[in-house]
């Protein structure tokens, strides 16, 4: 079955037309809400950035501070160590030896630095939590005083309750049983299963 030649220019445009009104709509949509998204992700930054930090993100951050320095001090000194002593074939490497040795020292004082600002604030955090505390059972027993709250009293030892006659209980009639309870037999038993089996 052939076609004809103009029926291949129809498909093109009716194609085209798909084309405009199905995927262009699609893709303009995805990148308005895409723009949207990093808008909202900008905002949402800024305004984390104006937040002011806790103690605890402080005292957290001044941890991590410490920890990646003292790193760099241990790596950069052993470097500069292996630099001054390659020194002794190489004349030449005293410039990073020296480099290294400034960038171990300057690390190290860093390392120093964050970590006594973070014993600063742990200190400081720990008084006021105790201050807390103090504060906390101080009002306790103000308020126990107020409510005027004495302690129950103790019971009395049982050795000083008097001893009195026991009671004594009545006891039941006995009744002799004359006829004893039938037994069913094994072929009552089975009628009685297969019955409840039928059910």
């Amino acid at each position: 079955m052939e076609f004809p030649v103009g029926l291949g220019g129809v498909a093109l445009v009716v194609a085209a037309v798909v084309w405009l009104l199905v995927f262009v709509p699609g893709f303009t949509q995805r990148s308005q809400i895409s723009e949207t998204s990093k808008y909202v992700i900008q905002q949402q930054r800024e305004a984390d950035r104006k937040i002011p930090m806790t103690k605890d993100e402080q005292l957290r951050r001044l941890i991590n501070t410490q920890r990646s320095f003292s790193v760099v001090f241990g790596l950069s000194f052993l470097a500069a160590v292996g630099l001054w002593v390659a020194l002794v074939a190489n004349p030449t490497l005293i410039v990073f030896a020296t480099v290294l040795s400034v960038l171990s020292l300057a690390s190290l004082m860093l390392s120093r630095a964050a970590a006594n600002q973070a014993a600063k604030i742990a200190n400081a955090m720990h008084s006021r939590r105790l201050e807390v505390r103090s504060k906390a059972s101080t009002a306790m027993a103000s308020a126990a005083d107020r409510r005027g709250w004495t302690p129950n009293p103790l019971p009395a030892p049982l050795a000083s309750i008097p001893k009195s006659e026991p009671e004594v209980t009545q006891m039941a009639d006995v009744i002799h049983i004359s006829q004893p309870k039938r037994v069913l037999t094994g072929s009552e038993i089975d009628q009685i299963l297969a019955r409840r089996r039928a059910i």
